[in-house]
Parts: structure tokens; C-alpha cells; sequence
């Protein structure tokens, strides 16, 4: 068994990744052979080289390990995943582990498993909630990976999860867009793509507690905007110096002595061997009072809002807009040849003066959508969404509540809508994203039927509709596309109306483009065009078509901007 371990051991490689942060990676390191069967030997550093950031020492410490300057990252990278054993860990150099595993462990369950993706040391019984254990060993946890329950549906990453070398180096390969960094890397596996290609479907991780900690306290890159707790004074220089001339270091030991039910954790963590000024616990303390005075401000408000919710929950706002639901809405639209606008969220954000991901603020996109909103006009319809002012039973529980929580939406509407207006829902071209329960597939059967055999002409962002798979607008006689930026839409906006005036008028023009979809539909409805703001539709279409899970995570990545 022994000499079986011992070959095992020998296939395994750990990649690390390292920019600037030489005291945190010494605290990798030292913690991963304390806590660890792995070797020195197994493991190559691959860092980059940051101006007055001294790595020396680091090298004289650790003098088998592997140290490998960056010249370009996904050169070096391919070359050491080919030159890596057949199992391979990735590391990062804010990683401290916290608890005993075996690598070798690790690999044997991968190797008499065929189902498990990789072998994680971040997850374990203090990672909660979980999902539905697999396993038949006592010691082993496992699991679909494609799950609700979050860190659990996160099957790529490089902090330490063990993995086969086929599986990495088909994945790496098979990557289409550059991989400039690790960040870059492990973001290459998304919710849209991880299920075409991972082809196993389980993980697993040790059945007690968790092994490593993430402590997020700098950021050494601003290709991604990844939060941290900068309490302390834990930028990579002031780090550096700490190390390198003051001789100090994590210690790991009372790290691995604090409970966590997290992966990632802030500066509460971040314990030094010897005492230096700006790393003290009175720093947390004083940033902790200065949250709780914070909370305690806002304490009315927070009251109000409670308030407004349970009044919301009781229907209190059922009678104070005239909306269709979305059921409604559909029968409209398949009796009356109309125009139609939607609003939603980030309308309202414009409105009240605020910039949201793919559209700036400007003012006179905020006066056009406010003057739009309260007026009737024949053959045009505009929607709100019927769910902001009646709590209805089947939307999705991620939805509802959202919807309990939009007071401020909720109120600017009852003041700024037109009271003697029937508006239409929202919601109409995003169902399979609001509800939980409805007749989908009757809802899609007559979207589509309304669109099929139509000539369209589709404005939309650029780039938006590439990553479809199922296209709804594959129904119709033919498609002429207007590409818009995908950001700041309005900033263009004299030149795609001049665009968008170039059809013909019996084609049915179909726009998704956010707030400025709202001001082109209703310019061109004035020009005697038929216009939908179509919003989400089409990506929705995809989604149902797919089968999405319908799951919070899955919802927030969809609303993302494309």
C-alpha cells in the first residue's frame, strides 16, 4: 500500500500562481507541508515579476520547489500542465491551509472514481448548506456539482482543488480566448458553458471540516474587479517589507486555530508571528464600530422599509396602477397589431439619475423616459412589471424576493405613472426568468407564433445574441440586423434612429438595446413603424430551450451585461 502511495505521490503536481505577494505565498507554502503529504519537488511556482517585490528569499526558503519566472502566461502555463504528473492542483498565493489532507488520498479517489471532476480542499462539512452526499466512503464527500447551492456549483478553480491532467489539459486546449492571467483562467468555465465542457458530473472533498481559507486582503490585478478587506495595511509593497526586512510571517498555526464557514475571509484572519503597527486587532474594532454606527443611521430607513414590504405583501399596491399580467398582455398582443416598451429596474435607476452597467446617466435619456412613461398614445403600449405591485405565488423565489425589496421602485412608480393608463407586463418577453410555475411551453408556442414568418429587422448591442444556441427569431421570414454599441447605446442614438428609418415600414422592427430600446420604439412608432422593445427575450428563449436551472445564481448571471 505504501509503495502504491508512493507512485501515486510521484504523478502529482501543484502549480502555483504568484504576483507581488511573496509573505502570502511563504504562508502557501509553509502551510501546504505542514498540513500536507506534498513535497517541495512537487511543486513549481510560476510568478510574476513585480517591480521591488524580492522573491529571493522566498527561493532560499523553499529551495525544491520549482520557480519559474512569467514571460507570458498561457505559454508557461501549457507548457507546465504538459510537463505536469497525471494529477494536477492549482494554488494561489492568498491560500492558507487550515487543516490535514492527503494529495495522495485525493488522486486514489479520482482514480477509482471516474464520475468526480476533482477533489476539492476549500469545501467540507463547515461550508454550508450542502448538498446531497454520494459517497460510500465514510471519509469522502460527494456530489453533483451542478447544484443550487453556492460554492458547491463552482467546480473550476485554482485555489485547491485536485484534478486530472487530461481533464486540464483538454480544457486548456479547447480554450478559444486568451488566457492573459489566472484570473482569466478560471473564468474561461462559466455558468453558460461549464455543463458542455465538463463531462463528469460529481465532485468531492474530505468529509469533515475544510482545508484552506482564501484571505482576501489586496488585489494584485484590474482585469477583475474581485472585492477585499483592506482593513489592514496589506497592499503587496507593505506586505513585501514586512517579510524581506522585518523578517515576519503569517502564522499559520493560529489561522488554522479560527473557525470559518466561508472560503473567502477578510483581515480578521490575517495574523502576523510578530506584532507590527497597522495590523493590530483595534483596527478591525474600529472598523466594525464604524459599520454598526452606519447600521444604526440607517435604522429608520431600514424600519420603513420593513414596513413598506409588509405592506406590499398584502396587496396594499394592487390598486394603485392599472396593470395587465402577464397572461393578459399575451392576449393583447395576439389581438391588437401594437407597439410596445417595457420598463423595469434600470430605467428607473436612469430616471432618478443614476448610471447602470451598460448605460450611463445622461439627462436627456432621464426627461425622454420619464414624459414617455405617462403618456397614452394609440397603438403603443407600455409595461411595467405587474409583479412590483401585486405579490403573486408563482414567481421564482429569487424574484419574489427581489420584488419585496423594491420600495423605492415600487413608489416612484405610484408617483410617476399615469394613473388612467392600462400598462402591460413587463415581464412579457423574461418569463422563464420570473416564474417558477407557468405553462412555458404555451407562452413560447404563441410568442413564437407571433413572430413566425414576420420580416424582421433586429437592432441590438453588439455581440448580445452571438452565444444563443437557440435562436427565437429563426421562426421568421427574414432577419436584417442594425448593430448598436452595447454600451452607452444613447450616446449613438441620432445615428441608429437614421438607421432604423431605412426599413421598411411593413417589416416589424424588434429592438434589444435597454433604456434607449424604450426611446427608439416609441420614436419610431411615431414614424409609423411597429415596434417591440424585446428586452430579454431572446436570451430567455435560449434559456428555456436549454433547460436552465432556474436557480439565483443562474438568474444573476443572466441579468449580467453581455
Amino acid at each position: 500500500m505504501r509503495e502504491m502511495d508512493s507512485i501515486i505521490n510521484n504523478q502529482i503536481s501543484i502549480i502555483v500562481f504568484s504576483k507581488g505577494r511573496s509573505l502570502q505565498l511563504h504562508a502557501y507554502l509553509e502551510s501546504l507541508f505542514l498540513f500536507s503529504d506534498a513535497a517541495q519537488k512537487m511543486v513549481t511556482v510560476l510568478y510574476s515579476e513585480t517591480a521591488n517585490i524580492r522573491y529571493e528569499k522566498l527561493m532560499q526558503c523553499f529551495p525544491q520547489v520549482t520557480w519559474i519566472k512569467e514571460d507570458q502566461f498561457e505559454k508557461n502555463l501549457k507548457q507546465l500542465i504538459n510537463g505536469a504528473g497525471d494529477y494536477i492542483m492549482f494554488g494561489c498565493d492568498d491560500v492558507v491551509f487550515t487543516g490535514k489532507f492527503c494529495l495522495t488520498k485525493a488522486a486514489s479517489y479520482l482514480a477509482k472514481n471516474p464520475k468526480v471532476f476533482g477533489y476539492s480542499m476549500r469545501l467540507g462539512d463547515n461550508i454550508t448548506p450542502r448538498p446531497q452526499n454520494l459517497s460510500s466512503e465514510d471519509s469522502v464527500f460527494e456530489w453533483k456539482w451542478n447544484c443550487e447551492h453556492q460554492h458547491y456549483n463552482y467546480p473550476w478553480e485554482l485555489d485547491c482543488t485536485l484534478y486530472r491532467k487530461e481533464d486540464v489539459l483538454r480544457l486548456t486546449m479547447e480554450e478559444e480566448n486568451v488566457i492573459k492571467n489566472p484570473n482569466y483562467y478560471e473564468a474561461m468555465l462559466t455558468p453558460d458553458n461549464r455543463e458542455k465542457r465538463i463531462t463528469r458530473s460529481h465532485m468531492a472533498c474530505n468529509a469533515g471540516a475544510s482545508c484552506a481559507i482564501v484571505i482576501t486582503v489586496n488585489r494584485v490585478q484590474d482585469t477583475h474587479q474581485n472585492g477585499f478587506d483592506d482593513t489592514m495595511l496589506t497592499d503587496i509593497y507593505s506586505l513585501d517589507r514586512l517579510y524581506n526586512d522585518e523578517d515576519n510571517t503569517l502564522d499559520i498555526e493560529k489561522i488554522a486555530a479560527m473557525e470559518n464557514h466561508v472560503i473567502h475571509v477578510g483581515a480578521e484572519y490575517f495574523i502576523l508571528r510578530k506584532k507590527a503597527k497597522g495590523y493590530s486587532t483595534a483596527r478591525l474594532y474600529k472598523k466594525k464600530a464604524k459599520e454598526i454606527a452606519g447600521k444604526l443611521i440607517k435604522l429608520p430607513v431600514r424600519v420603513d422599509r420593513h414596513l413598506e414590504r409588509l405592506r406590499y405583501e398584502k396587496g396594499a399596491y394592487a390598486d394603485k396602477l392599472q396593470i395587465l399580467t402577464t397572461a393578459e398582455t399575451m392576449r393583447l398582443l395576439e389581438k391588437e397589431k401594437v407597439s410596445f416598451l417595457r420598463y423595469g429596474d434600470g430605467e428607473i435607476a436612469i430616471m432618478q439619475g443614476t448610471s447602470i452597467p451598460f448605460q450611463e446617466f445622461n439627462p436627456k435619456l432621464a426627461r425622454r423616459l420619464r414624459k414617455i412613461l405617462r403618456t397614452e398614445t394609440e397603438g403603443l403600449k407600455i409595461g411595467i412589471p405587474y409583479y412590483y405591485t401585486h405579490p403573486i405565488k408563482n414567481l421564482n423565489p429569487f424574484v419574489a424576493s427581489f420584488a419585496k425589496s423594491l420600495t423605492v421602485q415600487r413608489r416612484f412608480l405610484c408617483r410617476n405613472c399615469n394613473r388612467d393608463m392600462v400598462y402591460i407586463d413587463t415581464c412579457i418577453t423574461q418569463v422563464y426568468q420570473t416564474y417558477e410555475k407557468y405553462n412555458f411551453q404555451q407562452y413560447y408556442k404563441h410568442m413564437q407564433n407571433l413572430l413566425k414568418g414576420r420580416e424582421i429587422t433586429l437592432i441590438c448591442g453588439e455581440g448580445v445574441l452571438d452565444k444563443l444556441e437557440y435562436k427565437a427569431y429563426s421562426v421568421c421570414a427574414c432577419v436584417d440586423y442594425i448593430t448598436a454599441p452595447s454600451i452607452n447605446a444613447f450616446e449613438k442614438y441620432d445615428s441608429l434612429l437614421r438607421a432604423a428609418l431605412r426599413t421598411d415600414k411593413k417589416k416589424l422592427v424588434c429592438i434589444v438595446l435597454g433604456p434607449t430600446a424604450k426611446v427608439l420604439a416609441w420614436d419610431l412608432h411615431k414614424r409609423g413603424y411597429q415596434a417591440w422593445d424585446m428586452g430579454h427575450y431572446f436570451k430567455d428563449y435560449d434559456a428555456y430551450m436549454k433547460k436552465k436551472p432556474q436557480t439565483e445564481s443562474e438568474i444573476v448571471q443572466f441579468y449580467k451585461p453581455d
